[in-house]
């Protein structure tokens, strides 16, 4: 019998080769989405340092122009820490979506994979039962060699008295 040979090969490996691209892109937007996480974090801090600097302005009695420059300050860590958030929810979405094609190319790849497998599987069962039929074969015709016949008819036999 001829070995399995299993006709989508090529397409597997096309599909694996998509399917780890597709992860390495998950694991750059998981990396990129954490950078944007501390990034935020960082812009949260600095901005929490920005508005208890106003709150000793504001303690002090500091002249008007102290304050103003303070208020400066905060609405600019307050817009940094805005726009850091946006590049975050950028950065979660793009992560969403390679997590999402990930998913679907490693599905795929899978289903292939079972698919060959099944195929396999029967393909080898086909050759055991080709195996099973060839032994059969030959079982039979050594048996008609030695003359023991598979007659199983029942023999007849006769009383003298």
């Amino acid at each position: 019998m001829r070995p399995f040979k299993f006709r989508l090969e090529r397409l597997q490996k096309v599909r694996s080769a998509e399917e780890r691209a597709a992860r390495a892109e998950f694991a750059a937007a998981l990396g990129a989405l954490t950078c944007r996480e501390v990034a935020v974090r960082e812009a949260l801090t600095r901005r929490d340092e920005a508005r208890e600097e106003l709150r000793h302005i504001l303690a002090e009695g500091n002249a008007a122009s102290a304050f103003l420059t303070a208020q400066r300050v905060t609405d600019r860590f307050d817009a940094v820490v805005e726009e850091t958030e946006r590049e975050r929810l950028l950065a979660a979405n793009a992560a969403d979506q390679a997590r999402s094609k990930w998913a679907e190319l490693r599905s795929k790849e899978e289903g292939l994979s079972r698919l060959r497998d099944a195929r396999e599987s029967e393909h080898r069962r086909e050759h055991e039962r080709m195996q099973a039929r060839e032994l059969d074969e030959i079982a039979m015709t050594r048996a008609t060699g030695n003359g023991n016949h598979a007659d199983h008819s029942s023999a007849t036999t006769t009383l003298t008295s």
